[in-house]
């Protein structure tokens, strides 16, 4: 329903500018602050998620790169590729990382992946189910499809 919409985004945005303000703020793992929104966002007051928000200058968009809804309820979610499905030898940069399991997260974070960073896609093997890439200073790494699927880029 339309009233039901609107309350899952209220959450949305809580939980979301939660893990901003801790990884932001209280500089707390990116990895590790999923669980701690969870706790969170169901104790804290609309005045306290207000002032957060205000405090991190209106973030767009949370650690990970997910959007965060307005307080209207308003969520801008544009349509990004993967690195399993975009251009080969065009430079891009990471938006979004889909898989916020701890170890998914710290994988992303020890090859350089995180939002923001800027990676290339050299070429993909089928038949292996890689993806090949060029980081920032001509680091190469190899990724498997599923993986690379979870990284979104523009």
């Amino acid at each position: 329903t339309a009233a039901g919409r609107q309350l899952a985004l209220h959450v949305l945005r809580r939980h979301r500018l939660i893990e901003q303000f801790l990884v932001q703020v209280m500089g707390m793992d990116w990895s590790r602050v999923h669980a701690e929104a969870d706790r969170l966002e169901h104790a804290v007051s609309d005045e306290l998620v207000d002032r957060m928000d205000e405090l991190l200058g209106r973030p767009a968009v949370d650690p990970h790169g997910d959007p965060i809804p307005d307080r209207q309820g308003v969520v801008s979610e544009p349509q990004r590729p993967s690195l399993a499905a975009c251009p080969v030898d065009v430079p891009l940069r990471v938006a979004r990382v889909t898989d916020q399991s701890s170890e998914f997260l710290q994988l992303v974070e020890r090859h350089g992946l995180m939002p923001g960073s800027e990676v290339t896609v050299a070429g993909r093997d089928a038949a292996a189910d890689t993806v090949r890439l060029r980081l920032t200073g001509r680091r190469r790494l190899e990724l498997g499809l599923r993986a690379a699927s979870k990284i979104l880029v523009e």
